[in-house]
């Protein structure tokens, strides 16, 4: 690659269709949703991703219904077939495709095998996703929650959108989702790991939004809240919270396919967002609070900052005392 700085004239004429398309779509998103999202996937092929329960078989159920050919995505072999079951029983289309996203060499093989099954990924919706709830104190030996984490939720999205972009670049139309969390904006304690692959992925659908914005392929992040899932599930605190619904979580998802928005927040989100950017030290204040609020059972091999403290006392003391020179014998 040759370093001699070059330019070219920038196309303009695109962005002033997509802010024309913008208002469409976001108009049409309100008065007619329903017609709205047929029009934009009737006779489309969708990779859903995390596709076996929650919000991905809704989704699912409500794409198939507009017309949609689903690509379902997960682990459970059983539960996507009985999802595409269903979707055939009431005259969708969708078809199986159960592999573990974490192997990349997997995530290759499915995307080849759906393109070669219906020619070409229109839409890719990374929904697949795992998070982790524990203080980074709690995590010091245990380096393995961020590489779960990333693993999932950042590398094998990008994977996955690696391998279908080629084809969108082609035709010059496309749109990728990648399903994120207001915790990006809120930055809640105890998330460090999950929220470090989620600040990662919405960093790279950021920058690929901008090198894209020129062409008819579009990138959005979807900013969910706590949502009613197997997910939270396994985290008793959650149960007592007031979290959304997987109605409208599918909702937002619909939304943000018919609009293909860059961002979809809610006025949580917004407001936890001003919050850090205009009083930073107060936000950090609130965050901490409620931190320290709620107990965290450790783990059994963990050793406090007090007896670590003690401990590394005693062991100077008790090097002090080697060291310190004997009295003369007379």
């Amino acid at each position: 690659m040759s370093n001699d700085l070059k330019f070219r004239i920038p196309k303009v004429l695109p962005y002033l269709n997509r802010f024309g398309q913008h208002w469409r779509w976001n108009v049409q998103s309100v008065i007619a949703p329903k017609d709205a999202l047929q029009q934009r996937v009737n006779g489309k092929v969708v990779i859903l991703t995390g596709a076996s329960s929650g919000i991905g078989a809704q989704v699912a159920n409500e794409l198939a219904r507009a017309g949609a050919t689903l690509a379902l995505i997960a682990r459970n072999q059983e539960k996507l077939d009985a999802l595409a079951r269903e979707i055939h029983d009431q005259g969708g289309k969708a078809y199986v495709y159960a592999g573990d996203l974490t192997d990349f060499e997997e995530c290759d093989r499915l995307c080849k095998a759906i393109e070669h099954d219906h020619g070409r990924v229109d839409i890719l919706i990374n929904n697949a996703g795992r998070s982790i709830r524990r203080s980074i104190k709690f995590t010091y030996h245990r380096f393995h929650d961020y590489e779960r984490t990333m693993q999932l939720n950042y590398l094998a999205s990008i994977r996955m959108a690696m391998n279908v972009l080629p084809g969108m670049e082609a035709r010059n139309e496309g749109h990728i989702i990648n399903v994120s969390t207001v915790g990006v904006q809120a930055n809640p304690a105890r998330f460090s790991a999950y929220l470090g692959s989620k600040w990662a992925l919405e960093g790279w659908t950021w920058v690929a939004a901008n090198e894209f914005a020129h062409t008819r392929i579009r990138f959005s992040s979807l900013n969910y809240p706590l949502v009613r899932t197997p997910m939270i599930a396994p985290t008793k605190i959650y149960r007592y919270m007031p979290v959304m619904s997987v109605d409208t979580a599918v909702k937002w998802m619909l939304d943000v396919i018919i609009t293909q928005n860059k961002r979809k927040l809610g006025i949580f989100g917004k407001g936890a967002l001003a919050m850090y950017y205009l009083l930073p030290k107060t936000s950090e204040s609130i965050v901490n609070f409620s931190y320290q609020a709620v107990y965290e059972q450790p783990p059994e091999n963990y050793i406090s900052s007090k007896v670590r403290n003690q401990t590394s006392a005693n062991e100077e003391k008790s090097e002090h005392r080697v060291k310190a020179p004997g009295k003369k014998s007379q």
